[in-house]
C-alpha cells in the first residue's frame, strides 16, 4: 500500500481520502508508517517515515508544505514530530506513553524540558551518518546504553537524556522483537 502510494506523494485529493489506503493529507492516516514497529517489521517505519516527511511535508512553500485539512494544526504538527523523530501512537494519551525512534531531520536536536513539568532539564536526538540514502537504524542508545527497541518511554524521556543513533542503508533486526 506504501509502495502503490509514493507516486501520489502519499497523499489523496481533497475530499476523496476512500479512494486510498494511505494518505497523509487527512488525520487518519498519521499513524500508518508507524505501525510497521508493532508488527514486527521496525525497518518499514525506519523506510516510510523518512519518505512520507521528505515527500509530502518537505516543501516550505505555503503550496507545497501544507496538505489537506489542517484541523488546528495536526497535520503540521506531524510534520515536526517525524522531522524531530519523537512520535507516540497514543498522542501521549495513555499512563505509559512511549516514543517511536524514526529517522529525523536534524543531526542534532536539543529539546528544552520545563521543570514545572519534568524533572529532567533536556533531552537530546543525536544521529549518525544520517542521510536520505540512509533509513534504516543500525546501532541504537538511550542515555548511553546500547538500546534495541524502536521506543522509549515517555517517562525516561522527561527525565532528561539522550537518544543516539546511527543509520545505514541495510535493514536490521532493531525492534523486531517488540
Amino acid at each position: 500500500m506504501f509502495y502503490q502510494s509514493h507516486g501520489k506523494k502519499f497523499i489523496t485529493a481533497h475530499g476523496k481520502h476512500a479512494e486510498n489506503w494511505v494518505d497523509y493529507e487527512n488525520q487518519p492516516s498519521c499513524q500508518l508508517a508507524h505501525l510497521f514497529n508493532h508488527s514486527s517489521a521496525p525497518w518499514l517505519s525506519q523506510k516510510y517515515v523518512r519518505e512520507v516527511k521528505e515527500t509530502t511535508f518537505s516543501d516550505i512553500s505555503s503550496y507545497g508544505g501544507y496538505n489537506g485539512d489542517e484541523d488546528l494544526g495536526q497535520m503540521g504538527a506531524l510534520g515536526v514530530l517525524m522531522a524531530i523523530r519523537l512520535y507516540q501512537m497514543d498522542g501521549g494519551a495513555s499512563v505509559n506513553s512511549s516514543y517511536e525512534i524514526t529517522a529525523p531531520v536534524f543531526d542534532k536536536i536539543r529539546i528544552e524540558l520545563n521543570p514545572e513539568y519534568y524533572p529532567g532539564d533536556k533531552f537530546l536526538i543525536i544521529t549518525e551518518n544520517n542521510a536520505p540514502d540512509n533509513p534504516y537504524i543500525q546501532k541504537a542508545q538511550l542515555n548511553g546504553t546500547d538500546w534495541t527497541n524502536v521506543s522509549f518511554s515517555h517517562d525516561a524521556f522527561s527525565k532528561g537524556g539522550s537518544s543516539g543513533s546511527l543509520w545505514g542503508k541495510i535493514p536490521t533486526g532493531i525492534g523486531a522483537d517488540r
